[in-house]
């Protein structure tokens, strides 16, 4: 093996696998490795570890680890051990406590009274503890818990017994809204979310001075059958067998009461009077000072001291209306409404009580924002083993940095609304090699962009304004950009669209684009790209000047699961199309060749995808899995397939990490040879991806600034045509196939590590390929023959190797 020392992949992941085990032994406080500890007492014996055993069978793997997770905070602050990690396998104790059985006791009750939270009314909880002499002395004091929970206690029935006929009326209609149905846990939670749910309920029909205090909550847990006398003895026995299974299973009926309060007020109905709004409020005045102005509008009362903002615009984010009764829903998207806008910082309401009335008057008070922003930022991108040079040896690094300054106003024409300025440039390394000039730069950008959004929909029909959504918004986005691909060709861009984004309920935003114009101008082109078309043909149709004008829709959300929050999904979905209306201004009966503007470069296509992300979470750890799927289908005749702007990519830091930005596919067609010198983009009509990812945190670094955490991560997919792309018609392994999907799918597996910064993270990505679909032998499987050699060797075999099997990113955020 000439010296050369092999580690195949699996020691990898076995080495994977053992800091999960490190980071989790750490975290459980159950020591691993080396243990030391400084500032004790001498001569005194300390605490050392705490051990927590639960005996629950009523609970899952995960639910347990969530309730062993509570227990470990029931400790009395007298009996903590703080330790403190390094490199996963060394552990520092500072200043242990010292050993106080009334901590221990403090502790175990703590412990005792958690579980009867969580609905387990009869738990028993013991500790027993043990001394260990250490060689240098010390007296380390090992304590163990066990908790034992017992059986948990359902509900049997739910009642509520208020005396108001209409606050028992609204509790009974939305009685399946509550946790606390028949045979789930008693737990204090629940018993907590239901009085807050109450609480909600009421003060939005009108109860703006309802309080949890008004509630209380009785339970009887009382056998029937043990107080009923029945003259058949078969039908006691029956009875007695009852009450035998309710010990089993204990169960209790809960009532949901009024307290006896004096104060009636606390259940009197309040209706809305006036609404004052204040949009240029300085804090600490009053909305009835005399040096105010007053505008009225037909629902609310503007005071101001100078005209800042078009009258209208605080009536688009009014969800209170004169009359209504108080709505505390009504109140809080009222607020979120003014937030959101973004031209007021931190918008307040008033609610005053008119005296021996049940009116209450709403006052809005707006601080504006300054007018004008200034915003600069730096992004960065990296991606290994690539081929985008026309070079003797062309594989090499891609290091992308690009810089972005934007000017924002965010009151333009006095409607409140955004205006953005930006430009951008940036620049393209191949970090290995340098291209036909002599220099190492790849590619240059420069761009501007302006973005306008107005707080209401831009539109002749007034009455989609009157309709209550909880974002109502209107966008006009520019774009000019200069891209120059060097060696290759040069790209103008020019794009303007108008679209409208609204939100009918949290987490759901809808967005329509009814007018998009997207045109981008290929030029300069290089005899070595124009060799590459030719050799490609699917390449050829795709990078060409062309017209994109049409509509599209998108819709995104997001849905936790209310029992279960830790469960997330995540759903995207878009639709597009181009020239299904704006075809008709080609001429009939004409060519490409021959036609008008739009006959040579208007595309016709429909394409449509869908992303959606499902992510377990866990106190310490994440399991996310992600799958997307996209098919764009070309239209006319003369098109074979998408424009290349419009189709897609696989390869790069969001989407198969084994394989470089634009680098798997398309199909099965053979990857580029190494030292091949023609252009390498790999672009298509069609997109399926999987990927799985097991996200963990590792350790703390710089007195918890950063939190150090990894991933092991797996993803599947490749990119296809929707069509024939050869000239004569002949089979074309770009095309998508089902007979082919299995062998033409690429498969890889990798190690992420990623620095969290809390506002950011910074992700970096190494990924091999388990299949590739340019390999017909064996389906494309293989196992990669890692060595150090070929990982980090500096020769033209250790390269080429790195550029067929293995690839390495940078990223900022989370992936999927």
């Amino acid at each position: 093996m000439n010296g050369i020392i092999r580690i195949k992949i699996f020691p990898l992941f076995f080495l994977a696998i053992a800091l999960i085990f490190f980071s989790g032994c750490t975290t459980s406080k159950k020591y691993s490795g080396f243990t030391s500890v400084r500032k004790y007492q001498k001569n005194s014996p300390f605490i050392f570890k705490n051990n927590i055993t639960l005996t629950a069978p009523d609970l899952s793997k995960d639910d347990k680890v969530t309730v062993n997770s509570k227990l470990n905070t029931q400790l009395d602050d007298s009996a903590k051990v703080k330790v403190t990690d390094a490199f996963f396998i060394f552990h520092k104790i500072t200043k242990p406590p010292a050993f106080d059985t009334s901590a221990v006791i403090r502790s175990a009750n703590n412990m005792k009274t958690a579980m009867v939270n969580l609905g387990y009314y009869n738990p028993k909880v013991s500790y027993t503890y043990d001394t260990v002499i250490h060689r240098n002395g010390q007296k380390r004091v090992i304590i163990n818990y066990s908790v034992i929970a017992g059986i948990r206690t359902l509900v049997d029935t739910l009642a509520y017994l208020f005396s108001n006929p209409e606050l028992e009326k609204l509790a009974l209609s939305t009685k399946k809204e509550s946790l606390l149905q028949k045979n789930t846990p008693v737990t204090k939670s629940a018993i907590q979310f239901e009085t807050g749910r109450l609480v909600d309920l009421y003060r939005n029909n009108g109860y703006y001075k309802f309080t949890a205090d008004e509630i209380r909550v009785t339970g009887d847990t009382s056998i029937e059958a043990l107080t009923s006398v029945a003259e058949d003895p078969f039908e006691q026995l029956r009875l007695l067998e009852e009450a035998s299974q309710k010990r089993d299973k204990p169960t209790i009926r809960l009532g949901f009461q009024l307290n006896n309060l004096p104060d009636s007020s606390k259940l009197q109905k309040y209706y809305i009077d006036n609404i004052y709004v204040l949009p240029d409020y300085v804090p600490g005045e009053q909305y009835t000072d005399s040096s105010l102005q007053e505008h009225i509008s037909t629902n609310y009362i503007t005071r101001y001291h100078q005209r800042l903002y078009k009258f209208y615009i605080p009536g688009t984010h009014l969800y209170l209306k004169k009359g209504d009764v108080f709505s505390q829903d009504n109140y809080l998207k009222t607020i979120n409404g003014f937030y959101k806008l973004g031209a007021w910082e931190s918008p307040t309401i008033d609610i005053l009580e008119k005296k021996d009335t049940n009116l209450l008057d709403i006052v809005i008070k707006l601080n504006p924002i300054k007018k004008y922003a200034f915003e600069g930022n730096i992004e960065l991108s990296y991606s290994a083993n690539t081929t985008t040079t026309i070079s003797t040896s062309n594989s090499g690094n891609l290091l992308g940095v690009a810089g972005n300054l934007s000017l924002t106003n965010r009151n333009l024409w006095e409607q409140a609304a955004r205006m953005t300025n930006a430009v951008r440039a940036g620049v393209e390394f191949n970090t290995a090699h340098r291209n036909s000039n002599g220099t190492l730069i790849n590619s240059t950008e420069i761009g501007y962009t302006n973005n306008i959004l107005f707080p209401k929909f831009v539109t002749p029909f007034k009455k989609l304004n009157r309709k209550k959504l909880l974002t109502k918004q209107t966008f006009i986005n520019t774009n000019l950009s200069l891209i120059n691909r060097i060696d290759f060709f040069d790209q103008q861009i020019f794009n303007i669209g108008l679209g409208y984004n609204w939100t009918n309920k949290e987490n759901h935003i809808w967005s329509y684009k009814p007018f998009n114009f997207d045109y981008r101008r290929i030029y300069n082109r290089s005899e070595s790209f124009d060799s590459t078309l030719k050799l490609y043909p699917f390449l050829r149709y795709s990078f060409n000047t062309a017209l994109v004008m049409g509509q599209s829709l998108s819709y995104s959300s997001t849905y936790i699961n209310p029992k279960n929050p830790k469960l997330v999904g995540n759903l995207k979905a878009n639709l597009e199309e181009s020239g299904l209306i704006w075809g008709l201004l080609k001429q009939r009966k004409k060519t490409p060749q021959n036609g008008n503007f739009f006959n040579q470069y208007l595309k016709e296509f429909i394409k449509t995808d869908i992303k959606y992300t499902y992510t377990i979470n866990h106190p310490r750890s994440a399991i996310v899995f992600g799958a997307f799927a996209g098919v764009g289908i070309p239209l006319s005749k003369s098109d074979t397939t998408l424009p290349f702007f419009k189709q897609y990519f696989g390869g790069g830091p969001n989407s198969m990490r084994a394989w470089p930005v634009r680098g798997i596919g398309v199909g099965g067609q053979p990857l580029a040879a190494y030292s091949n010198s023609l252009f390498n983009d790999r672009t298509g009509d069609i997109q399926l991806e999987g990927n799985a990812e097991y996200r963990f945190n590792v350790a703390p670094l710089f007195s918890n600034a950063i939190f150090f955490k990894m991933a092991l991560f797996t993803d599947i997919g490749n990119i296809w045509n929707f069509k024939n792309t050869t000239p004569d018609g002949t089979n074309d392994p770009t095309q998508f196939k089902f007979k082919n999907l299995y062998k033409q799918l690429g498969v890889a597996s990798g190690v992420g590590f990623r620095f969290d910064f809390t506002y950011f993270l910074i992700r970096f990505d190494v990924g091999l390929r388990f299949k590739r679909p340019d390999v017909p032998e064996n389906d494309g499987w293989q196992i990669p023959n890692v060595t150090l050699k070929h990982l980090f060797g500096t020769s033209l075999s250790d390269r080429e190797w790195r550029y067929q099997n293995f690839n390495a990113t940078i990223g900022i955020d989370y992936p999927f």
